[in-house]
């Protein structure tokens, strides 16, 4: 049977990050004209500690409007990551993390470092695949299958009973 996929094979190179301690302002703009749905933020160590989403920069825009002020770092409006997704992970467990949050594109992280994203549309895409594989190994057992073992084969054992007395169906059928 075809082995589950793993992220690592379905994953893209994380681009673009931002630091904690960077201005919203400037992320914001940075957001806006990316194509990538969330951004991971990382610590001056180097780690991931969240994601600044594209719902965090609506919300933070909508909230400025209405306080009327702007600014500070991109650390006050992030959201924090709460699950996490390995290079080695398997896509049904993936997919799992993603029903857990509201995220549509993750990090993926090495021993907490990061190496990559990937989004539901990847695991959907890897998922979709496997199960194209899996359906036609499927496909090719049932036709490697003698027919006598075929569930096709219900109108010859039909035929072979009808034929045969009481005693000979059960020398036919008898346990060995």
């Amino acid at each position: 049977m075809a082995k589950t996929p793993i992220v690592r094979n379905y994953m893209k190179k994380a681009s673009r990050t931002f630091r904690a301690d960077e201005d919203m302002s400037k992320a914001m703009a940075v957001m806006a004209r990316s194509s990538v749905a969330a951004i991971p933020v990382m610590d001056e160590d180097g780690l991931v500690v969240g994601l600044l989403t594209e719902k965090d920069v609506v919300r933070t825009i909508i909230q400025w409007a209405y306080d009327q002020r702007a600014g500070g770092p991109v650390s006050s409006y992030m959201s924090p990551l709460e699950v996490m997704v390995t290079p080695e992970m398997d896509l049904l467990t993936a997919a799992r993390a993603f029903l857990e949050c509201d995220f549509s594109c993750l990090p993926v992280l090495d021993e907490d470092r990061l190496v990559g994203r990937i989004t539901r549309h990847d695991v959907l895409r890897g998922l979709e695949k496997w199960a194209t594989v899996i359906i036609k190994e499927r496909a090719g057992r049932l036709l490697k299958t003698p027919d006598h073992e075929r569930p096709s084969a219900i109108d010859e054992i039909q035929k072979v009973a009808a034929s045969h007395s009481k005693e000979q169906l059960s020398q036919i059928f008898r346990k060995n």
